[in-house]
């Protein structure tokens, strides 16, 4: 549950932590203790600049200000016997366990609805924010103002930012996973949703080629066949036995090696067997001095 809430409403995100953060039974607010009412920045965002600073707090006091709410776990009220589920749309009959939001109007929830619009994590006995009339978790109403840091999980405020695959970073957190080297301006290449730098990645991750048994470097294009690599260039992706291209051509797979067809596979066989057969006659044979 612990894992949850930092996922849900990530410290670094505010300010100040929340007093009241969970209510695991109505009526019974658990306050947090002394030390972890201290402004986040202090314990979290300890590398932010002065603007940033200043920023995250106007962020953070806004949110609160115009989008910090709680759902409330209430029977459902005689007035709103018959109501649908704001989410689902079901039926919500009077005495029938809700989920009221205070900041959106008259509307119920069953509590299994009353979730993330984005993630859909519960948020039944948790803060939420609201933004145009859905709920979201702390995390992604957020990241629908802010893009936030790939390395680091923190907002980004500065001006500038890389982007890449989809996700964004501080400029001094774009560096290699293995050797931190910064990336800025340089070429990469990503393994497991994180930047590489070239010499990492053909160190440590590049694929050894099946023809020629080098490893097939981030610039050199691949080919792939059951789970096997080649470099892509005709001298190692091609017919085992007639040596033609297969790029962009039907091939067929025998015994880990390619084939242009059923013949060439065939043919290969025949000479490994009679290559067998020699090699065994060789070895079997009498020495002149015997």
């Amino acid at each position: 549950r612990a894992r949850a809430l930092l996922q849900q409403l990530p410290p670094q995100d505010c300010d100040v932590r929340p007093v009241c953060w969970v209510l695991p039974t109505p009526g019974f607010a658990h306050r947090a203790p002394p030390h972890l009412r201290l402004p986040m920045q202090e314990r979290y965002c300890l590398d932010l600049a002065e603007e940033e600073r200043r920023q995250l707090q106007a962020f953070s006091a806004r949110r609160r200000r115009e989008a910090l709410g709680q759902g409330l776990a209430c029977p459902v009220p005689g007035p709103c016997h018959g109501c649908p589920c704001k989410k689902c749309g079901r039926r919500l009959n009077k005495g029938d366990p809700g989920i009221s939001a205070s900041r959106l109007g008259d509307q119920f929830w069953h509590p299994s609805c009353f979730s993330c619009h984005f993630c859909h994590q519960p948020l039944v006995d948790l803060i939420y924010f609201q933004q145009d009339g859905r709920i979201y978790c702390g995390r992604h109403h957020a990241e629908l103002f802010r893009p936030r840091c790939a390395s680091c999980d923190q907002l980004i405020f500065m001006e500038e930012c890389i982007e890449a695959e989809g996700r964004r970073w501080h400029l001094e957190h774009f560096c290699c996973l293995e050797c931190d080297v910064p990336l800025r301006g340089q070429r990469y290449v990503m393994k497991s949703g994180q930047p590489c730098c070239r010499g990492c990645f053909e160190s440590l991750f590049a694929e050894p080629c099946q023809a020629c048994g080098d490893p097939i470097g981030a610039d050199s294009e691949e080919a792939t066949h059951q789970g096997l690599h080649w470099h892509a260039r005709a001298a190692c992706f091609c017919c085992s036995l007639c040596r033609k291209p297969l790029r962009g051509q039907p091939l067929t797979s025998h015994r880990g090696r390619l084939f242009c067809s059923e013949t060439c596979s065939l043919g290969w066989d025949a000479s490994s067997t009679a290559s067998d057969s020699s090699d065994s006659a060789f070895a079997s044979a009498p020495s002149p001095d015997s």
